[in-house]
């Protein structure tokens, strides 16, 4: 498979245009990416994760792809965030993380 072109989405946009395929249409991948998505995705209202991707574009250090990779995890707690870069190149300072806590902590998941 050719990738032609490559876009950031939500998680919940990715889970919404996986349900509205028929399964049966869905190749091997596509499918753990739905059940995996069905299970983990924390925040389903895409209005709030705009919000949280504005948040998070205010500090300097994080690229697109670290924004969209803290929206499908949502960290509430600084390992989980560590984890999320301990393979990036990226070296966050103690307040980045924190403020990206703070913005993680003010949305409701689940």
């Amino acid at each position: 498979m050719e990738v032609k072109d490559e876009e950031y989405v939500y998680p919940v946009e990715a889970l919404e245009a996986l349900e509205d395929r028929d399964e049966e249409e869905l190749v091997h991948e596509q499918k753990i990416a739905l059940e995996n998505l069905t299970r983990h995705t924390k925040v389903k209202d895409l209005e709030t994760l705009q919000e949280l991707n504005e948040e998070l574009s205010e500090i300097e250090s994080l690229k697109q792809k670290h924004i969209y990779k803290l929206l499908e995890v949502v960290p509430q707690h600084e390992s989980t965030v560590r984890a999320v870069f301990s393979k990036e190149r990226v070296k966050l300072e103690d307040s980045e993380v924190e403020d990206i806590l703070d913005i993680c902590h003010s949305v409701e998941t689940g």
